[in-house]
């Protein structure tokens, strides 16, 4: 299933889970010096499943109601029409745009760090009081929006009062003891990051993040994604904790995205897509993620406490609209090829 990139500086590593049983391998170039296993790569998108667990234990602890209007978890938020929720932000029936300019126009820019590195609260505030979008009806179109997910980011942190970032750190990825999970990397783990590049091989700007850190704003390695893996399945198995709870909240379907609205073959949770290519196959929650320099998946296979991560510091393209065209594929055909064997 791996590729081996005809460019040496491109490096894709991958982690095979089986219950507590982690192997980790690596194609391309060879980490400097570091284990596989601890190379650290932009996950992008894979940051919304952790933004959603974040949601789900607000939920647990009765800090949040998801289907209350969003504007009730901030004053700043009041301008936010009711029909948006939290529920309908990680589900991504919000009716919200997938990013907060027009995308010719997002096309003819530069982004010397990412197209959301300038984006913050103030400015997500006044494109909201600025937007006029009109209500999804009682039967929501599946549209995803990273704004979508970057607002319920904020407006979570807004709710407690703490950056989104230290959020997620202080109630999820810290429990959770996934250290190289993060935004901010110090100078250790500076070292250990792969440098993004597009895919001839030039280097890519690493993307930051502000208002909208909850699309995409996440670092990992392949460690740190195949012991939470192990942790979503030991969650959805016996949970213990509020945490664990959070996490099997996250990975019930809500939204049938099959034909029909039929939830058999495909559904979204909050966060996750729940998948079932084959009718007689088991179930799997999946999530990918991409930016200009940087691709990745997550699967995870609960019925057989089995997972797969794929990393990789190659770019999908070299510019934004390749991160859109990303988050707009057909995620249910990757999946199928990736699970058409056993």
């Amino acid at each position: 299933m791996m590729q081996t990139y005809a460019s040496p500086r491109h490096r894709v590593v991958g982690a095979a889970i089986r219950g507590a049983d982690h192997r980790f391998l690596v194609a391309g170039a060879p980490p400097p010096a570091t284990a596989v296993a601890e190379t650290i790569f932009e996950i992008g998108s894979i940051t919304k499943v952790f933004a959603a667990v974040l949601l789900c234990l607000l939920v647990e602890e009765d800090k949040v109601d998801p289907r209350a209007p969003l504007r009730h978890m901030a004053d700043e938020l009041a301008h936010v029409p009711d029909w948006i929720t939290p529920e309908r932000l990680v589900t991504h029936t919000s009716g919200l745009p997938d990013f907060y300019m027009p995308i010719w126009k997002a096309m003819l820019r530069a982004w010397p760090d990412g197209p959301y590195a300038g984006f913050s609260r103030s400015d997500l505030l006044v494109w909201l009081d600025g937007w006029r979008g009109r209500a999804p009806g009682l039967h929501p179109r599946h549209a995803y929006s990273n704004l979508g997910l970057g607002l319920l980011g904020e407006a979570m942190a807004m709710r407690e009062g703490v950056p989104f970032v230290d959020l997620l750190a202080e109630r999820v990825t810290g429990p959770l003891g996934l250290t190289d999970t993060r935004h901010h990397l110090d100078e250790e783990r500076q070292r250990r990051f792969a440098q993004p590049r597009y895919p001839g091989g030039r280097p890519a700007p690493a993307w930051t993040f502000d208002a909208l850190a909850a699309a995409g704003c996440l670092r990992s390695s392949a460690q740190d994604l195949a012991r939470f893996a192990t942790s979503v399945m030991r969650a959805l198995d016996a949970p213990q904790t509020a945490l664990d709870r959070a996490i099997r909240r996250s990975a019930i379907p809500v939204l049938g995205l099959g034909r029909g609205g039929s939830m058999e073959t495909a559904a979204q949770c909050a966060g996750w897509l729940s998948m079932a290519p084959d009718a007689d196959g088991p179930r799997f929650l999946f999530h990918n993620g991409g930016t200009a320099g940087s691709s990745c998946a997550l699967y995870i296979c609960p019925d057989r406490a089995e997972a797969c991560v794929i990393l990789s510091n190659n770019g999908i393209a070299g510019n934004l609209w390749g991160s859109i065209r990303l988050g707009r594929s057909d995620q249910v055909r990757q999946a199928q090829g990736f699970f058409g064997e056993a």
